[in-house]
């Protein structure tokens, strides 16, 4: 397998991830934007797939069906295994009456099938990536997926791009046991 099929079956594998989590939590209080997005990471690593769909924001649960949500969750399962997340910093802020919050994120995985590209194995990849939330109801949504998606919410939501200092996703993969970055992702 060539390095580009491996970058791009990585690309694949980390858009899959993103593009499916969105999150919600009904925890109160100071921490509950960092609760949320635990509370996501938690479901996905037990492999309760459908019940994401609950979490999702209303907008996109009208596009999306709680069995699509499923089955990509499950074909990816079938590629990576999804190890951990560290939860960095957690900015936070209401503006009109919403609230919104952009919570720094650090996702692992394993490749199932670890490939060789030019000698070397590739065995794993993270994510390094800002989860945008807003409050729906009582509830924290994930609206983090894709460069379009943060787009369309950002349109949306005007005033979430005010205060708040945001990154662009940066991917890696593992070779040979070290961390190598792929260039930085819009």
């Amino acid at each position: 397998m060539n390095k580009t099929t491996v970058v791009k079956l990585t690309i694949i594998w980390l858009c899959l991830l993103l593009s499916a989590a969105p999150a919600g939590a009904q925890a109160k209080g100071g921490d509950d934007a960092r609760k949320a997005v635990q509370a996501f990471f938690d479901l996905l690593k037990a492999k309760k797939y459908s019940e994401l769909y609950d979490y999702l924001p209303g907008e996109m649960q009208k596009r999306v069906t709680r069995g699509q949500v499923a089955e990509g969750l499950k074909r990816l399962d079938s590629f990576i295994i999804i190890e951990r997340m560290e939860i960095g910093r957690v900015q936070r802020r209401s503006v009109g009456g919403d609230e919104f919050a952009v919570i720094d994120t650090t996702l692992y995985g394993r490749l199932r099938n670890p490939l060789e590209s030019n000698g070397q194995k590739l065995e794993a990849g993270k994510v390094a990536v800002q989860q945008y939330l807003f409050k729906e109801g009582p509830h924290w949504k994930v609206a983090t997926a894709d460069g379009k998606t943060r787009e369309q919410f950002l349109k949306r939501y005007p005033e979430f791009s005010k205060g708040f200092q945001f990154t662009q996703p940066q991917f890696f993969i593992k070779r040979n046991g070290q961390w190598k970055a792929m260039g930085r992702q819009k």
